[in-house]
């Protein structure tokens, strides 16, 4: 049986690889009355003395009365990947093609203030594009860059249900995502957004990552851009434009400017103080990275090249930003850490 691309680009690699590593599936989805659901399956080997092998299952839902957040860190004993199929299990979390279920209990606010009750998933997904951000698959299997990444789906629909503190939440066509990413070490700097659907434009895409690739004594910023619009894909990508990319991080805020095949895009994307929340990443050396996420962010991308001219692309609600490492803005609360 042949696999489909969002399986191929989901395979588990943790399990094969021996070394020390950190390894990342996840997923994301907006529904309409600004209730936004993340959850992330994380695996973890660390180098010589630090620490066990672990995996952790996180969750993030964020609604306009507030955001809970949970990391539940279990042994490499409750974890467990299917060899020749695309399937994971971490504690009572799976995640596999087209479905996943979990639960994570010791719910935190933001500030890291207990919540009484538990979070609980139970969703299917469809199938969807997949988005390779490097130019070359063959990058994936190179010692450089040290971090991959890739959505599977970049763009998908969610079904079923969620439960927060004792509420059970409906979920019917809701537009996200599903990513992957892994490394040696978690990645020392990083921006992220993922917006599912603009304003008048639902089946609209955009995703955008900046980050560094080292090369000799200097760090080299990279930008990667990319827009489905109206059933069409661009993406920026090629090496020499992702270095003449333009990126700035500013607090909360990311704007950035690129260009592929005779498209422009540039905007920005910007979460709310109230909207965010700090997460702590153990790298396999035992060093804490910081994260700051924000699922309900609002973004602007504007669009030149394409016919019909000039179009400006908006959301206030659906955009899914991420600052990591030296990005992170250093005055947002941890929350939990895994």
């Amino acid at each position: 049986m042949t696999n489909t691309p969002s399986e191929t680009w989901n395979r588990v690699r943790w399990a094969a690889s021996g070394r020390p590593c950190v390894e990342s599936l996840f997923l994301k989805f907006h529904l309409p009355d600004s209730t936004a659901f993340w959850a992330r399956f994380t695996l973890r080997r660390p180098a010589p003395g630090a620490g066990e092998a672990v995996g952790c299952l996180w969750a993030v839902c964020a609604r306009p009365g507030g955001t809970a957040v949970a990391c539940n860190v279990y042994p490499e004993s409750d974890v467990d990947c299917a060899r020749n199929r695309f399937w994971l299990r971490i504690g009572p979390g799976e995640l596999s093609t087209g479905r996943t279920v979990g639960r994570v209990d010791r719910l935190v606010a933001p500030d890291g203030s207990s919540i009484p009750g538990d979070m609980s998933w139970d969703l299917s997904f469809d199938t969807g594009p997949t988005l390779v951000h490097l130019p070359l698959e063959s990058l994936y299997d190179a010692p450089l860059p040290r971090n991959k990444i890739v959505s599977p789906l970049v763009q998908t629909r969610f079904h079923g249900t969620i439960r927060v503190q004792g509420t059970e939440i409906h979920v019917s066509g809701a537009p996200g995502m599903q990513g992957h990413n892994w490394g040696a070490a978690v990645a020392p700097t990083w921006a992220w957004c993922h917006v599912a659907g603009f304003d008048g434009e639902g089946d609209a895409v955009f995703e955008a990552l900046n980050s560094r690739l080292p090369m000799g004594p200097v760090e080299v910023p990279l930008t990667i851009l990319y827009l489905r619009l109206r059933g069409r894909e661009h993406k920026q990508n090629h090496p020499a434009r992702m270095v003449l990319a333009k990126s700035r991080v500013e607090g909360l805020l990311w704007q950035f400017e690129g260009s592929m095949g005779g498209v422009r895009l540039d905007g920005e994307v910007v979460a709310r103080p109230d909207a965010v929340v700090g997460l702590d990443y153990l790298s396999s050396d035992g060093s804490v990275v910081r994260c700051v996420n924000s699922n309900l962010a609002s973004a602007r991308v504007r669009v030149r090249g394409l016919p019909g001219g000039e179009r400006v692309l908006t959301t206030d609600h659906t955009a899914t930003l991420e600052l990591g490492g030296l990005a992170a803005p250093p005055d947002v609360h941890s929350a939990v850490r895994g």
